[in-house]
């Protein structure tokens, strides 16, 4: 239920997953509530760490936090509003959950589903901004006040996570540098390239101020199709001749390889970078999913020493080309470097639709340098019919 589109969650879904979670970081677990004394605690609680799900309805033993029943409540007119109000009205700045009213068979009750992101405007307060509260691993109080460390890191965490973020990228590419005797190797030749154009595409946890995944979890989530993986130092690195792939704690996965077209005029071609940045958020999905993580995240692509280099597409040929008015010979890039990004939730990983955004929002910002129209509609749709035909 922390990725599920929360217009579909059924009752089969809270029951399972009332089977697997307790009440801790992530979950409470309320029989009934009182909208003005819970609702901004235990929504604010979510938005100040890392996000969460509050279901009431359900009743836990107090020992262990076991889910024992799940009788619902009586059906409110109006329910889903007045928890949006006490969310907006009780916290600063307000906070607005995502809530879904499911039937209880057999029985006239509901449970209600209130399903919190993990905030960008945090640290959020109650009772007229005099208290902060953050969740907790703890079995007997899941939320507590926080201390004024913690509201001081999330009042600077934008720019400590930016450094945290920042030192950890560092690290991954000296690595890449490194490897490159092995990296800039194409095919069979011996040949060492300085200017081949690349394509570094990076999803990442936008506050990445802790580890959220250990090394061993990471290792277990390799792939046939790789190559044997590296330990390296947090993480673990897969390096092949033209690719080289990093999974961190952190929640960072990296990926650089060389766009290749023949020997005589190296470009890029069109298809390849959709499915890299595909390849990408998937590897991602599945650390997120793995270690439950909720946040906000940011995916990156980059292109690499493309000045002059042309956009090719191998897999057909596309009228997108024929309309540019630059050049015959097909687009060229007038930047050595491109970049583009686009921020979501951990969740819309594992939604399609949302993924096919993702992929085509990044694609179209790196075809403007190459001066490709994306502007108009009919541009835009041949480039989703080409990332429906590539991921």
């Amino acid at each position: 239920m922390f990725t599920k589109t929360i217009d579909e969650i059924t009752f089969e879904d809270v029951k399972s997953f009332c089977q697997e979670w307790t009440e801790g970081v992530r979950v409470e677990y309320k029989s009934d509530i009182n909208l003005k004394r819970h609702i901004p605690k235990i929504v604010s609680s979510f938005a100040n760490t890392h996000g969460g799900i509050f279901l009431i309805g359900v009743e836990a033993d107090q020992t262990n936090n076991q889910v024992t029943s799940i009788p619902g409540i009586s059906q409110r007119n109006g329910i889903e509003e007045q928890i949006q109000q006490s969310a907006l009205t009780g916290i600063y700045p307000g906070v607005i959950p995502e809530i879904k009213v499911v039937d209880v068979p057999d029985s006239k009750n509901v449970v209600v589903v209130v399903r919190v992101d993990e905030s960008v405007q945090a640290p959020h307060a109650i009772q007229n901004s005099t208290r902060v509260y953050i969740r907790t691993g703890s079995i007997t109080e899941p939320y507590e006040l926080s201390d004024m460390d913690r509201i001081s890191h999330m009042l600077k965490r934008r720019e400590n996570s930016q450094v945290v973020a920042r030192q950890i990228l560092d690290r991954i590419e000296n690595r890449v540098k490194n490897f490159e005797p092995i990296f800039k190797r194409i095919g069979n030749s011996q040949h060492l390239s300085s200017n081949f154009p690349t394509l570094t595409v990076i999803a990442r946890p936008i506050f990445p101020y802790r580890p959220v995944i250990s090394t061993s979890d990471i290792y277990e989530l390799h792939s046939k199709q790789l190559s044997p993986p590296r330990r390296v130092a947090g993480g673990v690195a897969y390096l092949d001749e033209g690719r080289s792939l990093e999974l961190n704690e952190y929640g960072i996965v990296y990926q650089k390889k060389i766009m290749f077209i023949g020997s005589d005029e190296p470009g890029i071609e069109y298809g390849r970078f959709i499915r890299d940045m595909s390849f990408v958020i998937e590897y991602a999905k599945k650390i997120y999913e793995k270690c439950g993580y909720l946040g906000n995240i940011e995916v990156i692509a980059k292109l690499q020493e493309v000045l002059n280099k042309k956009l090719y597409d191998s897999g057909s040929p596309m009228d997108v080309w024929k309309i540019t008015e630059n050049t015959s010979g097909g687009p060229v890039c007038h930047d050595s470097d491109v970049f583009a990004s686009k921020q979501c939730m951990a969740r819309d990983l594992e939604n399609a639709e949302k993924k096919r955004d993702i992929v085509e929002e990044l694609t179209c910002q790196l075809l403007w340098a190459f001066d490709i129209p994306i502007d108009q509609p009919q541009i835009k749709k041949q480039v989703r019919d080409r990332i429906e035909r590539n991921i």
